[in-house]
């Protein structure tokens, strides 16, 4: 297999397809992970309290993707007896099965910023989602507006809920769209730095990440094969 560069586009709560993967992992030194830190979010809140709705949010949806991922993984494991933790721990439990059963050592690395690294480079990813966007304006002006008209109505009208509760549920995608830019640039400059030494490297990245990496690698001359093309699998019982 020709090539120094590799990425695989996942799914978050589904498992990668493992004959893809352990073709590549038999060429390949290391295997670049993703995984956004938010154990530092405290520290945050305390350096910026305007941060707090955003960081309330994060980790209310970061615990609600561990809880649907635990919901997969009862599927997976009684339909056919994998036991499967989320997609990067799969593609790290992979790596580290080939490095015992071939003597031959993959490193694998979590690549990727923190909560505190993220404000630090762009504090408006937390802070202008919020205050200084329309959408979120406007919804506040609606509720408001909705929740005066009880004084005519006698009533909170229930569509006021929604005014709020949407900008809510969609900060989670809008810190993604703000942030990626920032947390696959320092993935790119560890891939670059790792080929430049003469390695062959894996990237396993949420699937919305593949195509700004490539393109972006490209632009800097390193050509990186996309492994997603590769059609839609059944999960092998094999790997448990």
């Amino acid at each position: 297999m020709g090539g120094d560069c590799f990425i695989y586009g996942s799914v978050h709560v589904k498992m990668p397809r493992r004959d893809v993967v352990e073709r590549v992992l038999g060429v390949v030194d290391y295997v670049l992970l993703e995984g956004l830190s938010v154990k530092n979010w405290r520290e945050l809140v305390k350096r910026d309290w305007r941060t707090i709705i955003v960081v309330i949010v994060l980790l209310i949806y970061f615990s609600a993707l561990r809880l649907l991922t635990k919901i997969v993984s009862l599927y997976y494991r009684l339909r056919y007896g994998i036991d499967f933790k989320g997609d990067m721990e799969y593609v790290a439990e992979l790596a580290n099965n080939m490095s015992k059963n071939t003597n031959r050592r993959i490193k694998i690395e979590t690549v990727d910023e923190s909560l505190v690294s993220i404000y630090e480079k762009d504090r408006e990813a937390f802070t202008g989602i919020l205050w200084r966007n329309p959408f979120w304006a406007f919804s506040i002006i609606g509720a408001v507006i909705l929740i005066l008209l009880k004084h005519i109505l006698w009533f909170i009208p229930p569509i006021s809920l929604v005014f709020i509760i949407m900008p809510i549920l969609a900060i989670p995608e809008l810190f993604r769209l703000k942030t990626m830019t920032i947390r696959d640039t320092k993935l790119i400059n560890r891939v670059q730095e790792l080929i430049d030494q003469g390695h062959k490297v894996l990237i396993v990245r949420g699937e919305r990440h593949v195509d700004y990496i490539v393109g972006e690698l490209r632009r800097r001359g390193v050509e990186c094969e996309d492994l997603n093309q590769a059609s839609p699998h059944r999960p092998s019982t094999a790997s448990k």
